[in-house]
C-alpha cells in the first residue's frame, strides 16, 4: 500500500502519515509514504487521483482538500468527483498568539483595541488561503473588525517576524506555537475549538472568549480515488480507526495538542463538505483568490 503525502517530508501531515502508518501496518501491510509536494497539494492529489490502481491513498489535509482546490481557476481534477473519502485521522485546533510584548492578555483585549483602531492590527499567514489567514479571517467577521493581512511564505517566517514584533498576532496551529508559548516567548489568547486543548490547558476557548463562531484549524483524513472499491476502503477505515485508539496514539497527540477524530468513511465525507462549504464562503467574502 502506497500512501502519498501532498507536502514535503519532515512537515507535520508528513511526520503524522508515518506515525499512523506504523500503527496500521500491522492489519493491512507494509506501508510505504511517497511525499508529492507542490501547488498547495494539488500535485499530489492529482497523483493519486490517477493512479487508481486499489492500493494508492492520500493522506492530506484541509486546505489541500477543500480550500486550494476550490479557489483555483485551472486545477486538473474536481476533488468532489475524483476524491472519497475514507478517514478522519485528527483535528489540530489553532491558537491565536501574541507577542509576549504585547500589551493584549485576553482575546477580549484584542477585539477591543482593534475596534477602537480599524485596520491597525497586522496578523502573520503562512500564506495567501492558508488555514492561518482563514482562520484570523474568521475572527475579523465574528468578532466584527478590521485587522491587516500580512502573508508569508509558510508558517516559520511570520512565527518569526511574531517574536520580532514585525505583526501583531497569528492564528496558528496549536503544534506550531505550543513550544513558544510554553518558553514565555508568545501569549496565548485563546483556542479556536469547542475545548481546550490538552496541549494548552489553561488557555480558554473562542467560545469561552464569547467567540463561539471562531472554530478553525487543521484537520487530517485519508482519501482514495473515486472507482476504489468499497470493501478496500472499509478495510483501511477500520484499520485508521484502531490506530487512533492505541494508547501510545492518545498519548502522541495529547502532547502534540491534538484531538483524535475517527469515525465512519460517510462521517469524514459528511465533514468535509461542510468545511468546504464553510471556508470557501469565508474565502469569497474575504475576496481570497489563486493564481
Amino acid at each position: 500500500m502506497r500512501i502519498v503525502v501532498p507536502f514535503s517530508a519532515g512537515g507535520p501531515a508528513d511526520s503524522l502519515a508515518r506515525f499512523l502508518a506504523n500503527k496500521m501496518s500491522a492489519d493491512v501491510g507494509q506501508i510505504i509514504i511517497d511525499n508529492k509536494a507542490g501547488a498547495g497539494g494539488t500535485v499530489g492529489s492529482g497523483e493519486v487521483i490517477r493512479s487508481n490502481d486499489g492500493h494508492t491513498f492520500l493522506f492530506s489535509s484541509t486546505g489541500a482538500l477543500v480550500i486550494t482546490p476550490n479557489l483555483m481557476t485551472n486545477l486538473s481534477y474536481n476533488p468532489d468527483r475524483d476524491l472519497v473519502a475514507v478517514g478522519q485521522a485528527v483535528n489540530t485546533p489553532s491558537a491565536i498568539v501574541v507577542s509576549s510584548k504585547s500589551p493584549f492578555n485576553t482575546l477580549g483585549d484584542l477585539v477591543a483595541y482593534a475596534k477602537a483602531h480599524p485596520g491597525k492590527l497586522d496578523f502573520g499567514s503562512a500564506g495567501t488561503g492558508t488555514t492561518t489567514q482563514l482562520g484570523a479571517e474568521l475572527l475579523k467577521k465574528e468578532a466584527k473588525i478590521s485587522m491587516t493581512h500580512i502573508p508569508y511564505r509558510g508558517a516559520a517566517p511570520a512565527i518569526t517576524d511574531l517574536i520580532g514584533g514585525q505583526v501583531d498576532l497569528m492564528v496558528a496551529d496549536v503544534p506550531a506555537v505550543v513550544a513558544y508559548v510554553k518558553s514565555g516567548q508568545f501569549k496565548a489568547l485563546a483556542v479556536a475549538s469547542k475545548i481546550r486543548s490538552d496541549a494548552l490547558p489553561d488557555v480558554p476557548t473562542t467560545a469561552e472568549a464569547k467567540f463561539p463562531g471562531v472554530v478553525s484549524g487543521t484537520w487530517y483524513g485519508i482519501m482514495a480515488p473515486a472507482k476504489t472499491p468499497a470493501d478496500v476502503i472499509a478495510k483501511l477505515n477500520a484499520a485508521l480507526n484502531k490506530a487512533l485508539q492505541n494508547l501510545e496514539t492518545i498519548a502522541y497527540f495529547k502532547a502534540q495538542g491534538m484531538q483524535s477524530a475517527g469515525g465512519s468513511s460517510d462521517d469524514f465525507g459528511k465533514f468535509i463538505k461542510a468545511e468546504s462549504t464553510k471556508w470557501v464562503t469565508l474565502s469569497k467574502e474575504a475576496g481570497i483568490k489563486l493564481e
